[in-house]
């Protein structure tokens, strides 16, 4: 448990992350929520960003007296209601406590495996809570006992809802694929032959498809063991938290959560081979032996020249 004191004001860490979106076939950079550089706060909102990327800090990560600083988990839901936000985040680091632990190290030249100086990653208990009305604060507070306990329930039925609403809503345009324009992308990872001359085959899976309000959604599978990792759905509409800060709406990168993943594992999947909603339509739609041998004479008369 940290000792930060409640109600103390904390200079949130914004982090800079680099995730490849193949379909885009550009780096997308993707900047952690900041509730101060919303680009709006008069309209109803809700956003959720999981960023779960695996990343190793170098000092050169720590640049401009250390105001660019990387972390390899987070999670935050953002709430905006009649001009209100409410910022809640499960895996918040101070930044002042992470430069002053790297400077004491880098004094006492002492070794941090994989210089990762962040101490709380993501664990399922909100340890951060931010509410502004106007952009004026009303409440700070980083005690994960405090935010926890009045905030957690809160915090992990609103988050799992709202994932799977989406997650549903991505559904429905599966049933739909050609006026979504569902497109998938396919590309090899790896390839290997095993001693029964069988040659095993890893692909990674990308797929997007845009709904009718204009909101984009994408998902991959990215080391191609089926499982969906990253889902995330983003609307043009000028909402951000940040230049360039990427998903607006919904942000979920490299998960590894088993509960996220019963709400989004099986996206790809579905979209590469279909629902079982799709496959029983498609079933039912299928002609019959009769209906095709009438068709094919239909389409194939016989020719009355050698009659």
């Amino acid at each position: 448990m940290r000792k930060n004191k409640p109600g103390a004001v904390i200079v949130m860490c914004f982090m800079l992350i680099s995730v490849t979106f193949p379909l885009l076939s550009k780096e997308i950079p993707l900047l952690i929520i900041d509730p101060e550089k919303i680009s709006r706060y008069k309209e109803d909102r809700i956003v959720f960003q999981r960023i779960e990327k695996k990343k190793n800090i170098n000092k050169d990560d720590f640049i401009e007296n250390y105001t660019v600083t990387k972390d390899n988990s987070v999670e935050n839901l953002l709430i905006i209601k009649d001009s209100t936000i409410h910022f809640i985040s499960d895996g918040f680091d101070s930044i002042l406590d992470i430069q002053n632990i790297k400077t004491i190290k880098d004094s006492l030249n002492e070794y941090t495996l994989d210089n990762d100086f962040w101490k709380n990653k993501i664990n399922g208990k909100p340890d951060y809570i931010r509410i502004l009305n106007r952009r004026n604060n009303l409440l700070i507070n980083s005690n994960e006992e405090f935010v926890t306990a009045k905030f957690g329930s809160f915090y992990k039925s609103v988050r799992d809802r709202f994932i799977k609403l989406h997650a549903e809503r991505f559904h429905q345009l599966l049933k739909n694929r050609s006026e979504s324009g569902l497109t998938v992308n396919k590309n090899l990872i790896s390839s290997n032959e095993s001693y029964a001359n069988n040659i095993n085959q890893k692909f990674f899976f990308s797929v997007k498809a845009k709904a009718s309000d204009g909101t984009i959604y994408y998902c991959e599978d990215a080391d191609g063991d089926g499982i969906t990792e990253t889902f995330t759905a983003t609307r043009d509409d000028g909402f951000d938290w940040g230049i360039n800060s990427g998903p607006n709406i919904l942000c979920i990168i490299g998960n590894n959560d088993k509960e996220i993943e019963s709400f989004i594992g099986k996206l790809v999947n579905d979209s590469v081979i279909g629902t079982t909603e799709e496959e029983k339509r498609a079933l039912q739609q299928f002609p019959s032996e009769k209906e095709v041998i009438d068709l094919m004479y239909k389409t194939t008369p016989a020719d009355k020249t050698y009659e």
